[in-house]
C-alpha cells in the first residue's frame, strides 16, 4: 500500500509582477509542499496571463480577496513597497501567517506598528530577506563565526537601472530602501550583532557608501549603486577576519583566504526558471565566477546592442533584446544566481504550519533594515553620523549579543 502524498500548504499570492512571476510563483509550482490556492493582481490582463499558467483555485483583481480567503494558509506579497503595510496590517489582523517582500514598510513608524500588532496578536511575519538563504550565505556564516573579534567588512551591490523596464522605475526611486535593505539584513545576521551608527554619502542618486558601526565593534562600509554595469557581478563581499579573510561574488562562488574551516574555493549551482535556457545552473556549479562574468558580459552586450540601455522605455529596444539573448532566453541576469528565494519561501511555511519557530527575517529585521536605510538618508542629508537604537527594533535573540545603545 502507497503512503498517502503530505497534504499542501494552501497559499495565497499577491502580485503577478516580474519579480512574483519569476521567484515566488515558481517555487510554490515546484514545490511538493506548497499549492496556489487564490492569486491577485489589479492589472486583470497580467493576472489572466499569470494565472493561465499557474492555474491557482481562485483569482481575483482584488488583494483583499486573498486575505479573506479562509482556505488560505499562508499569504505571500510582492508589490509595490508603498502597499506592503496596509496588506500586512490585514493579514496579522486576521490571523493569517504572511511572508511581505522588503522593506517591510518604507517607514520606521510603520514597521514599529506591523512589529507590535504582529507580535500582540502571535502572527508570524516574514520579511524577504532571501540572502539568508543563499547557499553560499552558509559558508559566509561559518566563517564569521569562525572568529569572536571584531571585523571589517566590505560590500558592493551594484546594478545599472536602464536595465529595469518602465514598469519597475519605482525600485530605482531609492534604491538604500529597496535594494540595500537586503545587505543592512545579511550584515546584520552574519556578524550576529546590532548596528548602532550610520554615516553615508551620495555622489548621485543612488550612488551611495555607508558605513556601518555594529555594537561588536565591527564595522562595514557598503557601495550601493545604481550605476554599475551588467557585465560586472552584482554583489561582492569581502571580510577582513582573524588573519584569514572570505571573499564572495554573487552567491556563485566564495573564497577562504587562511581559514581553516572553508576551503580554498566554493561554488555554487545557478537558479533555473520556466521557459529559460538553464545551462547556467550546473555551469555555474563547475566554472563559479568565470561562468557568471561570461554569462553577464553576453547579457551586457545583448542589452546595449538592442539599445535598451541608450532608451529602456523603446519596447522595439526590448524586442531586439529578447531576438539577441535567443529561445529560449536565459533568465533575467540578477536572477540567475541560488540568493535563497525558493528556500526562504518554503521554510517559512513549513515550519509556520509545522508550529516551529521560523529561520527566517522577522517583522523586528524587517523593522531594523528599514531604521538603517532611514538613517542612511538623513545621514546623506545632514552630513552628520546618525545613531540607531536597537531597542527601538528590540531584536534580543537567544544567542544573539544584547543590544547596544551608542
Amino acid at each position: 500500500m502507497s503512503a498517502e502524498k503530505p497534504r499542501r500548504i494552501r497559499i495565497g499570492a499577491i502580485g503577478c509582477g516580474q519579480f512574483m512571476s519569476r521567484q515566488h510563483l515558481q517555487t510554490i509550482a515546484r514545490s511538493e509542499h506548497l499549492a496556489l490556492q487564490h492569486l491577485a493582481d489589479v492589472d486583470p490582463v497580467k493576472l489572466q496571463q499569470v494565472a493561465d499558467r499557474y492555474q491557482p483555485v481562485r483569482r481575483s483583481t482584488r488583494w483583499e480577496d486573498v486575505v479573506a480567503d479562509p482556505e488560505v494558509e499562508i499569504v505571500v506579497a510582492g508589490v509595490v513597497p508603498a502597499f506592503h503595510p496596509q496588506i500586512a496590517r490585514a493579514a496579522i489582523e486576521r490571523g493569517r501567517p504572511i511572508y511581505v517582500e522588503k522593506p517591510l514598510a518604507p517607514t520606521v513608524e510603520e514597521c514599529q506598528s506591523l512589529q507590535r500588532l504582529a507580535d500582540e496578536r502571535g502572527v508570524p511575519v516574514a520579511v524577504g530577506s532571501n540572502r539568508r538563504f543563499a547557499p553560499a550565505t552558509a559558508l559566509l556564516k561559518r566563517a564569521f563565526q569562525s572568529v569572536a573579534s571584531p571585523v571589517t567588512v566590505f560590500y558592493r551591490i551594484a546594478d545599472d537601472e536602464r536595465i529595469r523596464p518602465p514598469d519597475q522605475r519605482w525600485k530605482t526611486a531609492d534604491t538604500l530602501l529597496t535594494e540595500t535593505v537586503h545587505i543592512f539584513d545579511l550584515l546584520a545576521y552574519l556578524l550576529d550583532s546590532e548596528p548602532v551608527a550610520i554615516v553615508a554619502r551620495e555622489a548621485r542618486p543612488n550612488d551611495d557608501l555607508v558605513l556601518v558601526d555594529y555594537a561588536s565593534g565591527s564595522r562595514a562600509a557598503i557601495l550601493s549603486s545604481s550605476h554599475g554595469s551588467l557585465a560586472q557581478p552584482k554583489e561582492h563581499l569581502e571580510a577582513i577576519l582573524d588573519r584569514g579573510a572570505v571573499e564572495m561574488d554573487d552567491f556563485v562562488e566564495v573564497r577562504g583566504h587562511g581559514i581553516a574551516s572553508l576551503p580554498p574555493v566554493t561554488r555554487f549551482a545557478g537558479r533555473p526558471y520556466d521557459g529559460c535556457d538553464n545551462r547556467h545552473v550546473d555551469d555555474f556549479a563547475r566554472r563559479g565566477l568565470t561562468a557568471l562574468l561570461e554569462m553577464r558580459q553576453r547579457y551586457e552586450a545583448a542589452m546595449r546592442e538592442s539599445g535598451v540601455l541608450a532608451d529602456n522605455s523603446h519596447l522595439a529596444a526590448w524586442d531586439r533584446a529578447r531576438v539577441l539573448l535567443g529561445n529560449p532566453p536565459p533568465p533575467q541576469i540578477n536572477y540567475a544566481s541560488d540568493k535563497g528565494w525558493g528556500a526562504a519561501l518554503e521554510s517559512f511555511c513549513l515550519a509556520v504550519v509545522q508550529g516551529q519557530r521560523p529561520a527566517n527575517a522577522t517583522a523586528a529585521d524587517g523593522n531594523r533594515a528599514t531604521a538603517c536605510a532611514t538613517a542612511a538618508r538623513r545621514s546623506i542629508q545632514s552630513g552628520q553620523t546618525v545613531a540607531l537604537d536597537p531597542r527601538s527594533w528590540s531584536v534580543t535573540r537567544p544567542g544573539s549579543a544584547s543590544p547596544q545603545v551608542c
